[in-house]
């Protein structure tokens, strides 16, 4: 919540971020639910909710029940970022913001369901893409709106880390 009031305090237009607030907290738990909802029916689709049960793990890896409470985070802040982005005024570098938060999107709920039924070396590939185009995404945004960037900041570190597990995930069960 403080995220947002910043937000509004620091825009040049109070007035118009102020109209029909009841409107944007109503859209922000849209973004919310859409990315949460979505999220966890990804999860829950691709059997990942089951855990790594059979797969030799690196040391490095965090235990189970650390990953729902953190992917949901993830969704969350993506979330609020999505919401920052749909709240600026409509531009060419808005739009192009939405086209790539919606390509990560697509590549982050697809990505468990490849991982735990297909093949672990293209869910790799896959997250590299996918961290390549959240890394595009912060840095639109910065031009966009700068706290909906910066929410995605720990996004693209657990990504990081994410590739690097996978990578030795691949390695440690070839």
């Amino acid at each position: 919540l403080s995220i947002f009031l910043s937000t509004v305090r620091h825009n040049n237009n109070m007035q118009k971020v102020f109209y029909g607030s009841k409107a944007k907290i109503w859209q922000l738990l849209g973004c919310e639910l859409l990315t949460i909802g979505l999220g966890f029916l990804s999860g829950l689709l691709s059997g990942s909710m089951n855990g790594y049960d059979g797969i030799n793990m690196p040391s490095f890896s965090p235990p189970s029940q650390i990953f729902a409470p953190v992917w949901t985070t993830m969704f969350f802040l993506m979330g609020w970022s999505l919401f920052l982005t749909i709240s600026h005024p409509k531009t060419v570098l808005q739009k192009a913001s939405l086209v790539l938060w919606c390509v990560q999107f697509a590549l982050a709920l697809i990505w468990p369901f490849i991982f735990f039924n297909v093949d672990k070396t293209v869910a790799f590939v896959i997250n590299c893409f996918l961290t390549a185009t959240v890394v595009a995404l912060i840095t639109l945004n910065f031009a966009v709106n700068k706290t909906s960037a910066w929410l995605l900041v720990p996004y693209v570190l657990w990504l990081i880390f994410a590739s690097l597990q996978t990578l030795a995930i691949i390695i440690l069960n070839a």
